[in-house]
């Protein structure tokens, strides 16, 4: 029995469901099968319902009762490997537009103090040039803005945000959502990995300013608002990027009026990735 076992069946008990529960543990749909028949048979017993054509299963009655066996396992199996690869200094690498980082600041300030042994290397990079750094391994981690399929990289979209007009004014507009029309170009701030990098942002843009906006500024990152954005200004951001913003009277949000388009955020991962670091993304980032 092994682990990849295991965590496929802990995987599929909990989400219900193969897809799911293969792109949270970066293999394949057939692999996953595969891992679970072969526990399985192991065992002598079935696990799981396979209904042909129903994307969503249970556990059977064995299933149920092997579970909490299967975590027990699984609880041991992490306190082995953390014992074995943590007595040494860990580092661990990991690269992301500026936005990114920023974003994730106190869950690596997390990772860090649970971890003792782990230490973390932060290095920025847009987000077309993750899958490349990632793959050549010059990172462990890669977080960005833009899919790219590869042979080489394990990829999942971890999370997807709606955006938000951010605006700078002693007012507010008294109203919850604003056309894009209304916003004068020359006034804006773009962020770098959010604003052009993204497919559907730069069409947004384009759609409403045309491919020469007369922008005032483009920046690294969200926090450098305070320093950049005029009065008047605004900015778009995803809604998990304006917590710092707001705690500034000044800074005012709004939704955009018929646009409505979110920000997905990929993790790139090298296939051949150490199992100690795809626990640590299980933990901290799904």
């Amino acid at each position: 029995m092994e682990y990849k076992q295991i965590e496929a069946f802990i995987a599929i008990a909990e989400l219900k469901n193969i897809t799911k529960a293969a792109d949270t543990l970066f293999v394949s749909q057939s692999a996953l099968s595969y891992r679970l028949k072969t526990l399985e048979d192991e065992i002598g017993a079935t696990l799981v319902t396979r209904n042909k054509g129903i994307a969503n299963i249970c556990l059977t009655t064995r299933g149920e009762e092997f579970l909490s066996i299967a975590r027990e396992w699984e609880d041991v199996y992490r306190k082995a490997l953390a014992f074995s690869t943590l007595t040494e200094i860990t580092t661990i690498r990991i690269a992301a537009p500026a936005s990114v980082h920023e974003q994730y600041s106190s869950l690596y300030t997390q990772i860090t103090a649970e971890s003792s042994n782990a230490r973390l290397s932060v290095s920025t990079y847009n987000s077309a040039a993750i899958p490349s750094v990632v793959e050549s391994r010059d990172a462990d981690i890669g977080f960005g803005f833009i899919y790219r399929n590869s042979p080489k990289l394990l990829v999942r979209e971890i999370q997807s945000t709606p955006m938000v007009l951010v605006e700078r004014s002693k007012t507010d507009r008294r109203s919850s959502a604003v056309e894009p029309s209304a916003l004068d170009p020359s006034k804006a701030v773009l962020v770098k990995g959010i604003a052009l990098d993204n497919p559907d942002c730069a069409a947004f843009y384009k759609s409403w300013f045309g491919t020469k906006m007369p922008f005032h500024m483009y920046v690294d990152s969200p926090s450098l608002l305070f320093k950049t954005l005029p009065v008047g200004g605004w900015c778009i951001l995803p809604e998990n990027h304006t917590r710092r913003l707001s705690e500034d009277a000044d800074f005012h949000f709004y939704k955009l009026k018929d646009t409505s388009f979110t920000l997905p955020l990929y993790l790139f991962l090298h296939k051949e990735a150490d199992e100690s670091l795809k626990i640590l993304i299980k933990k901290y980032f799904d």
